[in-house]
């Protein structure tokens, strides 16, 4: 399947599901999307970056090896479905340990950042709640960000930190 002309086709949740379909289980493969993301121009990258979330459902596996590659990268991305959907695959991943620490410190700056989309700081929140289970000190620090940043967010940011509230009690 030629990717890119599948992802120029038409941006949708079964387009999406179709080259996922097609990409499978299978490393080669899926590193033609990641190589969309990181070497195309707009909209192909955001397009293949939806990909990371669909093949991360049924093939986590395949997503591993970029997991440093995704940190070292994610706060270079300006298209915000690239931030968003990285994040998601990393709030559903092991962090390696040496890069929790770096990890943790982009994700509070994301949700400190006026500007970043309401999605990449729900996933940035989710992120740090997850590695709080084996750092409890974080808890403290997140609940202190959340509390902050809860007057003046929207809807779905609130739902989401009173939830993660509620899983750190």
């Amino acid at each position: 399947m030629y990717y890119k002309t599948q992802l120029l086709k038409e941006h949708s949740k079964a387009n999406t599901n179709l080259i996922a379909k097609q990409i499978g289980n299978n490393a080669e493969e899926f590193n033609k999307i990641i190589e969309i993301i990181y070497n195309q121009e707009a909209p192909l990258p955001q397009r293949a970056a939806w990909l990371l979330a669909t093949v991360n459902q049924k093939h986590p596996a395949l997503l591993t090896p970029y997991i440093p590659q995704f940190i070292e990268t994610i706060q270079k991305f300006k298209i915000d479905g690239i931030k968003r959907h990285i994040l998601l695959v990393l709030a559903s991943q092991v962090i390696p340990q040496p890069l929790q620490a770096k990890l943790i410190d982009i994700c509070f700056e994301f949700i400190l950042s006026p500007s970043e989309a309401v999605a990449v700081k729900v996933h940035a929140m989710q992120i740090i709640a997850n590695l709080a289970k084996q750092y409890p000190p974080l808890k403290g620090e997140l609940k202190s960000v959340i509390n902050q940043q809860l007057p003046k967010s929207t809807a779905a940011f609130s739902a989401r930190a009173k939830r993660i509230l509620k899983e750190m009690e």
